[in-house]
């Protein structure tokens, strides 16, 4: 670029600056906030991630802090490039592989012998070193040959120069004496990285029938060490509260070897599932909903039209069928599309919802498997609606509303999360850019707290991320509302207007409670697993006093069945004490007691779960409260 020409940027706020080649993007955005510059750990320029180091280039330009996606992945990934260089530093010998920032933190798995703690402590002193010495993060780029060269020894990372198309770059990161292959960005420096925190390791077996056995060192990383401080004093109760012990203990789901992240749905758990199904399709038919069910599979040509097969890949379970290849869909969208289009259409039949609870399937990496929160099937309450461009505000004005209602119901503090433009887009720029102005508009609208994420968008639309916060301040992202103008263009999906001629609608992808999978594992947490009554696997919990008292809990757990009440009946054979503590300890909402007094004059001795003292109900006044409780879907007994 010639000497003096500059380059024109636009900021988050709007804002234009033309600023000269070759800054760096880091300093357009202290003097652009020179307020919060401490806060940002890299940049995104038109959607593609940067260093903050990286040269400007024209185009929009945002700021990456822990409070975005991109931002927290840039963190965890430095972490994880800090940890390899320390056990590198540790172990010579030690070949790294792959370390990925995650859901929850970051990983890096090694070619190694089997860890000892002791080597876990010397890695987190050789971390503590860099970190002091706040050694940068310096990226190079370099021919394909001579990243073969100066990764001659690592086999793992030769597979990864190997994919580079021809012609292209390999980037590196050098971190003091430590280089690794990495596209990036990275944080600055190590002393960005004073949060860091190794949990632990573990021996693992990549998926791969010849791979050999690796070393996966697992950590998190935060900004400060007083946020490391508070997460690990979370993860106690956190712990405490684990989803996956809890659904074993209360008999929900559990998860077997032989497939890996498919969970198997117990009676209790598919009481659960039915239930939230109950409370989604209440809303889905009162707003005009109606229910479909596509197949699972899609002939390989269906996911080339909606754009899958190209950005999704290498995310799809696929199958050949007489010499055909298909794919296990990972989204509902490309049915929805062919419904659509299966047929004529008119602008009276706009907007069209169509709502579909079917099982998705996603290759997810081994390595990011967490119980219900990231799994391999999965099903979400899923719709598309098909709108004329008139109808886009009323419709998301309805979906933020819904937000509202079901995320109080379940006392989730919840904010959003506009995702725009990715680097990588279906479609023209002109209309990305009206669609995401729409969002922004109705996202003030609504009064709810949000941020933007640069280039965070789907392939094909801008969204609106919905993230909760549970009991314990741990942020989660469930459902989405997505404003997609490309896959009906990409189907020929069209509509006859009122004025004759055939027009494209626009299609709302939208889920808001997420998958059920991670939902219940965040909602299990959530309240440790005192569900809420209308939730609750078993509400009531009747206990004869003595064996002449079963005839009477017996008839009370009829007359309760009869209300539509979950309740059982437990034998006499254990003390009383006994029975109401292991009920107490099952989480029961409602136990119930019947002894001579209840049985002679038909009242019922009642303990709620989280009341110290017992009251007594008459049946009818105990049968009127309980379902009055779960028919408004209270939280608490």
């Amino acid at each position: 670029m010639a000497d003096g020409a500059v380059v024109d940027v636009v900021l988050p706020d709007g804002s234009r600056r033309s600023v000269p080649a070759g800054t760096a993007v880091g300093t357009v955005l202290s003097e652009w906030a020179p307020d919060r510059a401490s806060q940002f750990l890299a940049a995104s320029i038109e959607g593609a991630a940067v260093d903050l180091a990286a040269p400007i280039r024209a185009g929009r330009l945002a700021p990456l802090t822990f409070e975005d996606k991109a931002g927290r992945d840039v963190l965890q990934h430095s972490s994880a490039h800090l940890v390899a260089k320390a056990l590198v530093e540790t172990i010579p010998e030690a070949r790294p592989t792959v370390g990925p920032p995650t859901d929850e933190g970051f990983y890096y798995d090694f070619d190694v012998r089997p860890l000892t703690p002791g080597d876990l402590d010397a890695v987190r002193a050789s971390m503590d070193r860099s970190i002091r010495a706040r050694e940068p993060f310096r990226r190079r780029e370099l021919p394909k040959a001579d990243a073969e060269k100066l990764f001659a020894t690592n086999p793992y990372k030769l597979r990864y120069i190997s994919e580079v198309p021809p012609g292209e770059p390999v980037s590196v990161y050098d971190t003091g004496d430590f280089t690794d292959l990495c596209r990036g960005p990275h944080v600055p420096d190590t002393s960005w990285l004073q949060g860091v925190h190794v949990l632990g390791f573990s021996a693992i077996t990549p998926d791969a029938a010849d791979a050999k056995p690796l070393q996966r060192v697992r950590g998190v990383g935060f900004p400060t060490r007083g946020e490391l401080d508070a997460y690990l004093k979370m993860r106690a109760e956190a712990a405490r509260r684990d989803h996956r012990t809890i659904g074993q203990q209360q008999e929900l789901f559990f998860f077997a070897e032989q497939v890996p992240g498919f969970p198997f749905w117990l009676p209790h758990g598919m009481v659960v599932v039915r239930e939230l199904e109950k409370f989604v399709t209440e809303h889905l038919r009162a707003a005009g909903y109606s229910e479909i069910r596509t197949p699972l599979l899609f002939a390989k040509s269906v996911f080339e039209t909606s754009g899958h097969w190209e950005m999704y890949r290498e995310n799809m379970f696929t199958s050949e069928i007489d010499g055909q290849e298909f794919g296990w869909k990972p989204m509902n969208c490309p049915g929805a599309m062919l419904i659509f289009g299966s047929r004529a259409r008119s602008y009276r039949e706009l907007p069209l919802r169509l709502a579909e609870f079917a099982p998705l399937h996603r290759l997810e990496a081994s390595g990011t498997l967490h119980g219900l929160l990231r799994v391999r099937e999965l099903v979400q309450d899923d719709a598309h609606v098909f709108v004329t461009e008139e109808q886009i505000e009323s419709e998301i004005r309805v979906l933020l509303a819904w937000i509202r209602d079901a995320f109080t119901t379940f006392r989730l503090a919840w904010s959003y999360e506009l995702s725009t433009r990715p680097p990588k887009f279906l479609g023209e720029v002109a209309d990305w850019d009206r669609a995401e102005a729409i969002l922004e508009r109705l996202l003030k609208e609504s009064g709810v707290a949000y941020r933007v994420s640069p280039g965070e968008g789907a392939f094909y639309g801008p969204k609106i991320d919905i993230h909760i916060r549970d009991s314990m301040n741990r942020p989660w992202q469930t459902g989405t509302i997505q404003l997609d103008y490309q896959i009906p263009r990409r189907f020929g999906l069209e509509y006859q207007g009122a004025d004759g001629q055939l027009h494209q609608p626009v299609v709302v992808h939208r889920t808001i409670l997420g998958t059920w999978e991670r939902f219940l594992g965040v909602l299990i947490e959530h309240c440790a697993g005192r569900w809420p009554p209308w939730l609750a696997p078993v509400q009531v919990r009747v206990l004869p006093v003595a064996d002449r008292h079963a005839e009477a809990a017996r008839g009370l757990a009829d007359e309760l069945r009869a209300g539509q009440v979950r309740v059982e009946v437990t034998g006499s054979e254990e003390s009383l004490p006994k029975r109401v503590r292991t009920a107490e300890v099952d989480r029961i909402p409602y136990v119930a007691v019947v002894g001579d007094r209840e049985a002679a004059d038909g009242s019922v001795s009642v303990r709620v779960r989280g009341v110290k003292e017992g009251r007594t109900y008459s049946r009818p006044e105990f049968l009127a409260y309980v379902t009055e409780r779960i028919r408004k879907r209270e939280f608490d007994p």
